[in-house]
């Protein structure tokens, strides 16, 4: 396995205080509770900022390789929900995935690859609260 890059980050402080990555891209990021009107981040943003970043650059990635100049999107939607019977909490995770100047059957082609690719689809994996779909492009 050849490593191309790490990163370490730590919280010692929950959903209300700072959290850190370090390295050579060290930066503070405070945090807040998602249901609080308190500034910060929160892991519903990060997952979401994480998964779109990814998705998307390999979306772009295959295109690239195909020769192919469009321009793509991923919007993310992360909801933070309760399970009314076990009052257990969860993420419920939706992508929209779009490539411009492609027909949603064309851009389904490189969108399924992608999903398939992208190492923070891999993450999220068979989780049943996730799904994505091929959406036509607009601005």
């Amino acid at each position: 396995m050849k490593y191309l890059y790490q990163t370490k980050v730590t919280n010692d402080q929950g959903l209300n205080g700072t959290a850190y990555v370090k390295g050579n891209h060290e930066l503070a990021v405070v945090t807040s509770s998602p249901i609080s009107t308190d500034a910060g981040t929160n892991p519903e943003q990060l997952i979401g900022l994480s998964w779109a970043t990814c998705f998307n650059s390999t979306i772009e990635i295959l295109l690239q390789s195909k020769g192919i100049e469009k321009k793509s999107r991923v919007d993310v939607t992360i909801d933070y929900c309760e399970d009314e019977n076990t009052k257990e909490h969860f993420f419920e995770l939706k992508a929209y995935a779009a490539i411009d100047g492609l027909s949603i059957d064309e851009a389904k082609t490189y969108i399924d690859t992608a999903a398939n690719r992208c190492p923070v689809s891999k993450i999220i994996g068979d989780y049943p609260y996730a799904s994505y779909e091929v959406k036509a492009y607009a601005e």
